[in-house]
């Protein structure tokens, strides 16, 4: 018997042509399919299969083969590597990188903070620096001066010079006095100048200064400087007055320093503050 679609040579009894899967006519009377060298049986009626059908003899249903079934096999789920949504390493970082930038965020608010808190924080670190200039009682001869060096260091920053001081008079008083009473051979003159401009008036020439109190009996001290290194000179001046002096003065050099020494030893005790 003949496919009518495809001519492949059917089996007697065929209802399906087992190339084409097209539907055979049969004569009545015809007999069921022959029993046929098979390797598999029909998923939906079961009739045995010739090993190169590719439909049912019988009910046409298309013939899955055995390397086809295993190929389209779903795989178990217990094989499958489901990857992890947030890999521990990935979470490691993500940890260490909100550190960075809350530490970051610290750093900042310190820098541009003025608050009591921001300078703790600044002297915990010490980024804001202080160094005393001069904290006692010096004496001050007759048209003299005395002097103090000033030394900012490279990457100082808000570097300011702030204090206070205080003149007193040796000897009786031989000059003239204004109409209120006040002794101006009492006074004295405080500066701060760079180091260059220092050697031009301490010469007797002008100069410029930046800083002068003028001539007072006290007075207080606050001078901006420039950021970056820098030499000054803090003086006190008694150059127009025949008296000797005695004056008591409290003087700092304030600065933030923004360097790698600064910053290694913020990391240092960060580290070990996480450590505790």
């Amino acid at each position: 018997m003949l496919c009518s679609r495809c001519s492949t040579n059917l089996p007697d009894g065929s209802q399906f042509c087992l190339k084409c899967g097209q539907k055979v006519a049969f004569a009545e009377g015809s007999t069921t399919p022959a029993a046929i060298h098979n390797e598999s049986t029909c998923s939906k009626c079961g009739t045995s299969l010739h090993r190169t059908a590719e439909f049912c003899l019988r009910c046409g249903q298309p013939v899955i083969s055995s390397a086809k079934r295993a190929a389209i096999t779903p795989v178990q789920s217990s094989e499958i590597e489901v990857p992890q949504p947030w890999p521990a390493r990935r979470q490691h970082r993500s940890v260490l990188w909100l550190l960075a930038l809350v530490v970051l965020g610290a750093v900042l608010w310190a820098a541009t903070s003025k608050g009591p808190a921001a300078e703790q924080v600044q002297e915990f670190v010490r980024w804001s620096q202080t160094q005393s200039i001069v904290d006692s009682s010096v004496s001050v001869n007759p048209h003299g001066f005395s002097s103090w060096t000033l030394t900012v260091p490279p990457g100082a920053l808000n570097v300011t010079v702030t204090g206070e001081f205080s003149a007193v008079a040796a000897g009786p008083h031989t000059g003239k006095s204004n109409e209120s009473g006040k002794d101006h051979d009492a006074e004295i003159e405080a500066y701060v100048m760079t180091d260059a401009a220092f050697a031009v008036w301490s010469t007797g020439y002008s100069a410029q200064t930046e800083y002068e109190s003028g001539p007072a009996t006290a007075g207080t001290i606050n001078a901006p400087l420039p950021a970056g290194a820098g030499i000054y000179q803090l003086v006190l001046s008694n150059k127009n007055s025949a008296r000797a002096k005695t004056v008591h003065a409290t003087v700092l050099l304030r600065y933030k320093s923004w360097s790698a020494d600064v910053l290694v030893r913020l990391k240092d005790r960060f580290w070990n503050w996480l450590g505790q």
